[in-house]
């Protein structure tokens, strides 16, 4: 259900640091320098001097795919996201290597005794079999420093460790992750709504996402909300927010799984120093703040960074999801349903127990396996086991009217896995999802049927044929009798 990171974004799908990867044509990897300062991919993030940068995280922009050239241990390699190759560079030390729209031939190779780390030659000087004199792509500074790029330098076997990258296939796109305060795993960072960066239990809140910038930097946006971190203060004590604006930051491994994270302007991203400002645990207010990031001096201006499995939500944003453990749904909002008259009421809960059927509400969400205590006795909503329709099962669909349940044809498969309802009466389907409380059921979503509208319910939400005496609902409106 969930994987902790050994570095954060660097998909090892296998074991892959000791014995060497073969690289196969038509997939894609990270390329990772052997820097023992902190984590740097390769990236081409269309640079204004179109250099190739170090990324302390792995983002579309870093995934390589190695094109055959025809020559023994020679490629093409094309970055993902942009589609260009990586260029030539002078046979001397300490230039720039650049990205271009023409395919340049590269040997690639891995030799026994290095832990499967590879060297990169252009083809076009000789020797770049990296014996003694050749010319290879080296890493220049840190990631988290801005002249981190990729540079030209000596590239002989088995040495110079900066010249040598390890290779990881990449498995996932999209990635999502909850982070953690390094002192205390129990305590999530979460955006429950309010200005400032809460730190707490788990929640639905707790799911970050990594966007990347132009600059190689990265906004930190949570999943739930969209909002983004804001700018983090050079001065300690003050706490983080959250807006709608995105931010750059730099997040920077200081050990395995374990990051700090500081705005991208400041000036000491490195974190090996009381000068260096960073997010902070404040645990009195459980809110993140801004202090000391001096990495192995303050423990809780470091973040352990779990990443999950993520999926995705239909376009038009519900879904339905059944356990199959005990679980807490992040990113998105869960819903047990019941029906009550020709409306089916959705209330939110804040896990989901094994077995248990529920709508979602978001764009992208996770699960992560934690003991369930959401009461579901209420419930409607069942986990369908590839059942065949009788005529009386509503699944989850989007057609014209919009996002309902609609009626199964019978005969027709409900997948496993799907949830459904099954309802004692004939209504064709509900639909239109509405935030209105009118039924006086606390901030619940509800499904209408087209019926519904002349409809008359008591305060329960039960159907009743004639107004009664005291409080009805008609046509969604409270009406004293």
């Amino acid at each position: 259900m969930k994987k902790t990171l050994l570095m954060l974004f660097a998909a090892f799908c296998a074991a892959q640091t000791m014995f060497a990867l073969t690289i196969e044509e038509g997939k894609y990897y990270t390329i990772k320098a052997n820097s023992d300062k902190s984590t740097a991919f390769m990236a081409d993030i269309m640079a204004a001097d179109n250099r190739i940068v170090g990324l302390g995280i792995d983002m579309p922009s870093s995934y390589w795919q190695f094109v055959p050239s025809g020559n023994t241990d020679c490629y093409y390699i094309k970055n993902k996201k942009t589609g260009r190759y990586i260029q030539g560079y002078p046979a001397s030390n300490e230039r720039k290597v650049t990205m271009g729209d023409e395919p340049v031939e590269y040997c690639v190779k891995t030799f026994d005794g290095i832990g499967g780390r590879f060297y990169f030659a252009v083809t076009s000087y000789t020797p770049h079999d990296f014996s003694e004199g050749t010319i290879g792509l080296n890493l220049h500074a840190e990631s988290y420093e801005d002249g981190c790029y990729v540079q030209s330098y000596e590239a002989v076997a088995t040495g110079n460790g900066r010249s040598q990258w390890t290779l990881s296939e990449v498995t996932k796109d999209i990635k999502v992750y909850t982070i953690a305060n390094n002192t205390d795993l129990t305590q999530y960072v979460k955006d429950n709504g309010s200005d400032n960066i809460a730190v707490g239990s788990l929640d639905n809140a707790s799911l970050w996402q990594f966007e990347e910038t132009s600059s190689g930097r990265f906004y930190v946006k949570n999943v739930k909300t969209g909002r983004y971190a804001q700018a983090c203060d050079a001065a300690g004590g003050k706490p983080v927010t959250m807006g709608e604006t995105p931010v750059a930051y730099a997040v920077v491994e200081k050990a395995a799984g374990v990051y700090g994270l500081t705005s991208a302007d400041h000036g000491n991203k490195a974190f090996n120093s009381d000068e260096c400002i960073g997010w902070n645990w404040h645990s009195e207010n459980h809110i993140v703040q801004t202090f000391k990031a001096k990495y192995n001096d303050n423990k809780k201006s470091f973040w352990k960074f779990t990443e999950l499995e993520p999926q995705s939500i239909t376009a038009a944003g519900y879904a339905t999801y059944c356990a199959t453990e005990d679980v807490v749904v992040l990113g998105a909002q869960a819903y047990k349903g019941s029906i009550a008259g020709s409306y089916v009421s959705l209330t939110e809960v804040n896990d989901v127990p094994n077995g248990s059927a529920v709508v979602l509400k978001g764009d992208l969400f996770a699960t992560i396996a934690k003991e369930a205590t959401s009461d579901m006795t209420d419930n409607d909503l069942v986990a369908s086991t590839g059942i065949t329709a009788d005529g009386s099962q509503y699944c989850l669909a989007e057609k014209s009217k919009g996002v309902g349940f609609y009626l199964v044809k019978l005969g027709v498969t409900i997948p496993a896995g799907k949830a459904y309802l099954t309802v004692p009466f004939s209504i064709k389907e509900f639909y239109g999802f509405d935030d209105d409380d009118a039924t006086s059921m606390n901030e619940e979503l509800r499904v209408k049927n087209e019926e519904s509208e002349t409809a008359i319910f008591n305060l329960v939400g039960q159907r009743v044929l004639k107004m009664q005496k005291g409080i009805n609902i008609v046509n969604r409106k409270k009406i004293l009798k």
